[in-house]
């Protein structure tokens, strides 16, 4: 975003480079989705919480298994005039997974703090193959 002046950043940048910046094998990592420029606050959001996902899997999740993935994807939904981002996080082939008895730090900071940032709505699933965290948020007119 400073090679930008700050004016906007690349989504898939932003997740490539969120998703891979915490130790993970980019080989294990997916990222599908179309393109889009993003508000900078809208940007430095996604960044922390997917670089907290990412942080996540490594330490206890798919990534930190061999066989584990990760797959990022995102779409545009919705009229032309008020589009919301649906981005989603799965892993997949890691150890099985059981919802937390106590959320810690990183996951309320995820769903709580990003879901306000952005004015949107953000969850955390914990089914037995994998976490899944879903993102739909608005998009920001301006962003080009």
């Amino acid at each position: 975003m400073t090679a930008k002046n700050w004016e906007s950043a690349s989504l898939r940048e932003v997740v490539e480079k969120s998703g891979l910046g915490c130790g993970a094998d980019p080989a294990r990592v997916s990222v599908e989705g179309a393109d889009l420029r993003l508000m900078p606050k809208t940007a430095v959001s996604l960044a922390m919480a997917l670089h907290e996902l990412c942080t996540n899997a490594v330490k206890y999740g798919a990534l930190s298994s061999a066989a584990g993935t990760v797959l990022v994807s995102w779409h545009v939904e919705g009229p032309e005039d008020a589009p919301s981002l649906f981005l989603q996080w799965q892993e997949k082939g890691g150890p099985r997974v059981s919802r937390p008895e106590k959320r810690g730090f990183g996951s309320r900071m995820v769903e709580r703090a990003l879901a306000a940032e952005l004015g949107g709505i953000v969850t955390i699933e914990f089914p037995p193959e994998g976490v899944v965290c879903t993102i739909k948020a608005p998009i920001v007119s301006g962003a080009s």
